[in-house]
This record gives C-alpha cells, structure tokens and sequence, in this order.
C-alpha cells in the first residue's frame, strides 16, 4: 500500500505494517453526532430567539417599550399626557421601561433555551460560575485526551515511516 513520499522517497507500508488510527468503539462517529446535533440546536434556537420581542410599559401605561434581537426600541410608544412630565422624569422614565422590555425579552430567551436544553443548558452556565467552571475544565480534559490521541498516532504513523525510531532504537 502506498501511502505517499517523503524527502522524495515513497514509502510502501505492508498491511501488516499499518499504524492503528483507529479510535476505539466509535468514539469519534459518535463525538462527531454528538456535535452536529449540538450546533444543529444551537441554531435552531437561535432562529426562535430572533423572533422573540420584550414589551414593557409604565404602571400608568404612558410609556410603552418593544425591543427585538436587532433593535433594542424597535417601538416606542409615548402618550401625549407623558409629555407634560418633567424632561429629566420622562427621560428617567423612558430609559427605565427599555431596561425592562430588555429584561422581559432575556427572560423569554432563557426560558426557550431552558425548554430546549432542560438540565444542559448552556444558558443556566452563564449565571453559575461553579457550573461554567467545571463545564470548561470537561471540555479542556476533553481536548487535552484529543490532542494526546492525535500526537500518539503521529508517533506510531512516523514510526511506521521509519521517520523516527521506536522505543527500542529500531525505524
């Protein structure tokens, strides 16, 4: 079997010759599933969270707030009688009834990734340091494993190549 050259000799591997790259019980296929599953909820969520709006309004109801995810007062709804408030009140009044429509809009979107994600939610890390903690040191155990798998098949291709020699001192 060829399996390609190297300082322009080509090397022929016999079969029984051939390093194992293989990851055992397909724990690759499944990682890979794993992941496309992943991003394929990911970006069904993030569909569903564009479409989402947070409203809110003053307790006289003169002031009333829309925002989306591409605008934070995509609607602003001023009842003429709030105009005879006092600037500094009604621009008070304003910027408070944004903060809760912003407010109510992150509400939904926590809730529709709850909903989606139940237990795993990604969503829940962001208010649980311990949690996003420990979910990072899964993750870089994870890709340390990988890169260590990675590296160990490197030795066991080069030295099949006879670019590096064994344990024993052989090529």
């Amino acid at each position: 079997m060829f399996l390609g050259s190297t300082f322009g000799h080509r090397t022929r591997i016999p079969c029984e010759r051939r390093p194992d790259v293989s990851v055992p019980d397909g724990e690759f296929e499944a990682l890979l599933r794993q992941s496309q599953e992943r991003v394929e909820k990911i970006l069904g969520l993030r569909d569903q969270t564009r479409d989402l709006t947070g409203t809110a309004e003053t307790p006289d109801g003169r002031i009333k707030v829309t925002c989306t995810s591409d605008d934070p007062v995509a609607e602003l709804h001023i009842d003429p009688r709030a105009m005879r408030m006092p600037s500094g009140d009604l621009a008070a009044a304003i910027k408070e009834t944004v903060r809760k429509a912003l407010a109510d809009r992150e509400r939904q979107v926590e809730q529709l990734s709850s909903q989606e994600y139940g237990e795993d939610d990604p969503m829940a890390l962001l208010s649980n340091k311990e949690a996003a903690m420990q979910a990072l040191s899964e993750a870089r155990t994870m890709f340390d494993r990988a890169g260590r798998d990675a590296q160990s098949m490197m030795d066991q291709l080069q030295q099949h190549l006879g670019l590096r020699p064994d344990a024993n001192g052989r090529p």
